[in-house]
């Protein structure tokens, strides 16, 4: 048998190349990564989590390149004002800002700081602001601006903010500072078809206000009544305008909040509309209603009065029971916890404050 010699040239070539790849490897060990080296796009995220000034702080003055990605235009900025003057820090411009915070608590009250250089805000949130400041804030023309946030007082003439100073805003939060929502009648002409698609009230409304409410907002889709909720205090003087209340057509979210120890199972279906698809129930109600509010009976009856797209009702709703009935306490737990209906939900008693979480859905 004729044996055939391995090629020399072969050998060699094999050789070469494993020596190569050692070598490559080496070198490669040898090279050292410095955080320059990272992508923009990796820098912009990291610098996602600071506002402005932290940003500033933070990372500004560390080298040139740095420095450059500060300055980019790309690179959105949330800015903190505490102070009347307005001093975008460098290397920042007031074409990078999107989202602008501004504490009037230690401002002049008939300061009014301007914000019309800022082109691209989107979001702009007030704290402390008179209604002076906010209707002159209000003329200034930002196209961009889809959100506003108000923590104050004046927050509490929601039509005037809504219809008159922000109708373009489409997502809005008013916090009252504790202090009813108000409904003052203004010329018919001063108010304007409001855009808004998402608000959050944080304060009380009246049963009857709040269904004089939805005209104004007929693009409303997510409506949040929170941290004092709806009362009903005069419930029965303004029956006519609760019973014509005409909901926003697209309104498919809602989420009430029960201030009202007196507000029953059957004036709470009256606050949904027939197009909600998800709905968040919370607060407290009196011990009278309670057992309204455990009826599957009537949970079913509100279900069936919304339409066929109702996805979940969330409950988080509490009620104090009469400490002399203890046995009757009993019964209801055990009533409750033994009625599939409810199987999602948790019912707890401590020292007779019944809480009730989870959530029920159509069948």
């Amino acid at each position: 048998m004729e044996l055939r010699k391995r090629s020399l040239t072969r050998q060699i070539d094999i050789d070469n190349s494993k020596y190569k790849s050692k070598k490559q490897k080496k070198n490669f060990s040898k090279i050292k990564s410095q955080i320059e080296d990272l992508s923009g796009e990796i820098w912009f995220e990291l610098f996602a989590y600071f506002d402005g000034q932290s940003l500033i702080n933070s990372f500004s003055k560390l080298n040139t390149s740095i420095e450059s990605l500060l300055n980019d235009y790309r690179l959105p900025i949330h800015l903190n004002i505490l102070c009347s003057n307005i001093l975008i820090p460098y290397p920042l411009n007031s074409n990078q800002i999107i989202s602008l915070k501004i504490d009037y608590s230690h401002i002049n009250n008939n300061q009014i700081i301007d914000i019309s250089s800022f082109v691209r805000l989107r979001s702009l949130s007030f704290i402390s602001i008179n209604d002076q400041q906010l209707e002159r804030i209000s003329k200034y023309s930002l196209n961009n601006l889809c959100q506003i946030s108000i923590e104050s007082t004046c927050a509490k003439f929601i039509i005037k903010i809504i219809s008159i100073y922000f109708p373009n805003i489409n997502r809005m939060i008013l916090n009252s500072m504790q202090k009813e929502f108000l409904f003052k009648t203004f010329l018919h002409h001063q108010i304007k078809i409001s855009q808004i698609e998402k608000l959050t009230l944080n304060g009380r409304i009246k049963l009857a206000k709040l269904a004089r409410f939805w005209s104004f907002v007929p693009n409303l889709r997510t409506f949040s009544i929170i941290n004092g909720g709806v009362h009903q205090c005069d419930y029965w003087m303004d029956e006519y305008i609760i019973s014509h209340q005409k909901f926003p057509s697209n309104l498919s979210f809602i989420h009430i909040n029960i201030c009202d120890e007196d507000m029953s199972f059957s004036n709470l279906e009256r606050l949904i509309s027939k197009n909600v698809r998800y709905l968040i129930i919370s607060g407290s109600m009196a011990d009278d209603d309670l057992d309204d509010y455990l009826s599957s009976t009537n949970w079913i009856r509100l279900m069936s009065h919304c339409s066929n797209k109702l996805y979940r009702i969330k409950l988080d709703i509490s009620s104090y029971f009469d400490p002399s009935d203890a046995s009757g306490l009993q019964k209801t737990l055990s009533k409750f916890r033994k009625n599939p209906f409810f199987r999602n939900t948790i019912i707890q008693s401590k020292n007779f404050l019944i809480t009730i979480k989870g959530y029920i859905q159509p069948t």
